[in-house]
């Protein structure tokens, strides 16, 4: 079939909002039951309301009734909603917070009931000889505001069904718990514990405590709680696991200044120490932005061997790591084409389970075997999430991601990744000279990562004749502590101003229309999208630098986000941006997009959903009464239903409409009618 000519941007394309929407489904997360070795994983349909659902990959049903949605909202980004332990799984219900057991068919609750929902539950683990007690997140919103709720680690018992405190102080308020693990014989928990102003990443702590058992009450307690590993805002570590009743491991950015990589550590009575014999300059785990995410898994029953994820140039790298020499070997093989790994949970010995994404197909749950010295692997696919319904795109429809290092003002480096326009049934322009438009996206956190895996609504743009470029703007994360620091003090500064020199920089000049770029981005990112083209510090709101802009859900008053977010990160931008707004209210104002308003000339699209309360929808109705209040070019729209993120596919559908619509009017069908 020959090929066909026209303008970027208006390309037909066969990836559509429909398809996209309606077999919209990702996999998040996936455990194994340690003594059955039954495999379990938590998938999420748009197509049914975002709803996260439990299957057995014995039965490839649900293990629990059609209406049970596996998640959970503790730290309000939920994570480590459910675990299986000696044929008995154990989750929470979004529908009503509680925790349920299923087994052999039966599904019973297994905390009291909890008419108004105001206890949240996580991140459970099973006493090993006690089977009925399970340790868990407990998140109480009892004083359901910010800085009322309050987190502990709890002991839940599954067959009086009662909960009843382990780990609370009375400044529960600023604390939060994450990865509870018993050792293998229960004798000894650890736990990560972390309190305002940190974030986990920042001055997450591990702390090991005495188990004990009182058996005229059947109840837990714990004594000679010691701290083993972090320091507040200073040293981070993370996912502790116990290799034996002796040794436990977890990933900690301790080092020298300038050379600081979250590495793998090891922790024993006798003292703590790096795994590896050197620093790899290699992050080992990704910020736990939610629960239950672990990097690495042991190989072996004696715990000398691991498996660990580590992240190279923003895509995922497996290593087996020798606990007991510090070496490592890169497992490295023609089948190995995943760019994003995560959920590593062991199975048996040399064989692993894990969620995985390609660049160029559709992510799965996977089980993975490792032979012979080499360590060669045989890699499986469990279940895809590849559409069982639609018709498969065309070959050769998929563009794929071109990392890039630029370098920019001060010799920093920065990193992108680049897409260009691609659809195999168009050879180019059908316009003399021109290059294509491009939507530049800003990732949320802001420590974060935008990742190269297949995202379709990326295919949808690059498919039409856009080129896509990804920001790993400094403060990103998966390169080290160095470069996510670069951002502190100077968030809405530094991100705005990489954004806007990577599309100055000669790389990009020669690949993209700079005249007609995009901006958009979600939550933080969005915020980085409007700071950009409206603070009086940004180049770009000088000059209508950037042609459209989008905002899912993104910020746009700091002062007001410092008293209205949730409590996970509701100091989170006091070392964003240098201090408290009491203490430095200026740069809370004067970094705030909603009292710039009159600045923005840029063309702004803002969706946002009504039930955010990460980032409540006045974030967005105060930027759209400034923006129309200065008579400029906006259009809003808002999502009955929708949280922090787009779950259902009719939301999907429309948003990702909205955005191709706004850009198709603000930018691209204006040049071509000229």
């Amino acid at each position: 079939m020959s090929q066909k000519y026209a303008p970027y941007g208006l390309w037909e394309s066969p990836i559509t909002a429909d398809a996209i929407a309606e077999d919209s489904v990702s996999m998040s997360d996936i455990f194994v039951d340690p003594v059955t070795k039954d495999i379990y994983y938590i998938e999420q349909r748009a197509s049914e309301g975002g709803r996260y659902v439990l299957l057995s990959n014995q039965t490839q049903n649900e293990v629990f009734a059609k209406d049970f949605n596996a998640r959970t909202r503790v730290h309000e980004y939920g994570g480590a909603a459910a675990i299986a332990y000696s044929g008995t799984v154990y989750s929470s219900n979004f529908a009503d917070f509680l925790v349920y057991a299923a087994k052999d068919g039966k599904i019973t609750p297994i905390t009291p009931e909890d008419p108004k929902r105001m206890y949240r539950y996580a991140d459970f683990c099973v006493h090993p000889v006690h089977t009925d007690l399970l340790v868990a997140i407990l998140e109480d919103h009892t004083h359901d505001t910010p800085q009322t709720v309050r987190n502990s680690l709890c002991v839940i018992n599954s067959t009086a069904t009662t909960v009843t405190s382990l780990v609370c102080t009375e400044n529960a308020q600023r604390e939060f718990y994450a990865a509870p693990t018993f050792s293998p014989s229960g004798d000894k928990l650890a736990w990560q514990f972390w309190e305002h102003p940190d974030m986990p990443w920042e001055g997450g702590r591990l702390y090991v405590a005495d188990v004990l058992y009182d058996p005229s009450t059947h109840t837990l307690s714990l004594c000679n709680t010691k701290l083993v590993a972090g320091d507040a805002s200073t040293i981070s570590a993370c996912y502790p696991l116990w290799a034996s009743n002796d040794k436990l491991l977890f990933t900690s950015d301790e080092g020298e200044e300038g050379n600081r990589f979250a590495n793998l550590w090891e922790c024993t009575s006798a003292r703590t120490k790096p795994v590896l014999s050197s620093v790899v300059q290699q992050d080992f785990c990704m910020p736990p932005w939610t629960l239950g995410n672990y990097p690495f898994a042991f190989l072996d029953d004696n715990g000398t061997k691991a498996i660990c994820v580590a992240w190279r140039g923003g895509r995922s790298v497996l290593y087996v790591v020798d606990i007991t020499t510090g070496s490592y070997d890169e497992i490295k093989d023609e089948s190995f084409d995943f760019v994003v790994i995560e959920h590593v949970r062991r199975m048996s010995d040399y064989t692993f389970v894990f969620t995985g994404l390609r660049s160029n197909a559709p992510g799965a749950a996977m089980l993975c075997t490792l032979s012979g010295p080499s360590f060669v692997p045989n890699f499986q696919v469990l279940r895809s999430t590849a559409s069982t319904s639609a018709a498969p795109f065309p070959e050769g429809i998929i563009s794929l991601p071109t990392p890039l290092e630029l370098k920019l003002a001060g010799d920093n480096i920065v990193y992108a990744v680049y897409y260009a326009p691609n659809n195999p049934a168009y050879a180019g322009s059908s316009i003399p000279n021109e290059k294509p438009p491009c939507v530049l996206g800003v990732h949320g956190g802001p420590t974060g990562l935008e990742t190269q895996n297949l995202n379709w609504l990326k295919q949808y743009f690059t498919s039409r004749g856009y080129a896509w470029l990804d920001m790993n703007y400094s403060g990103s994360s998966c390169y080290g502590r160095a470069y996510v620091e670069r951002l502190k003090g100077n968030w809405g500064i530094t991100d705005v101003s990489d954004c806007i020199e990577a599309v100055q920089s000669p790389e990009l000049r020669s690949l993209i229309d700079t005249e007609r770029t995009a901006i958009r981005g979600g939550s933080s990112g969005g915020y980085t999208a409007l700071a950009s083209i409206s603070l009086a510090s940004s180049a770009a709101s000088k000059t209508k630098f950037f042609a459209s802009a989008t905002s899912n859900y993104g910020i746009s008053n700091l002062e007001l986000l410092a008293d209205d977010t949730h409590k996970f990160e509701l100091m989170y931008m006091i070392k964003l941006l240098g201090g408290t707004k009491e203490e430095i209210p200026h740069v809370y104002h004067d970094r705030s997009p909603v009292y710039f308003s009159a600045r923005i000339e840029t063309p702004l699209l803002v969706l946002q959903g009504n039930d955010d309360e990460v980032v409540p929808p006045a974030q967005s109705w105060t930027i759209i009464d400034g923006v129309m209040k200065n008579k400029g070019h906006i259009e809003a729209h808002f999502f009955d239903g929708e949280q922090h993120g787009w779950r259902t596919s009719a939301t999907i559908k429309r948003a990702i409409e909205f955005e191709r619509e706004w850009y198709e009017k603000s930018m691209v069908r204006t040049s071509v009618s000229k």
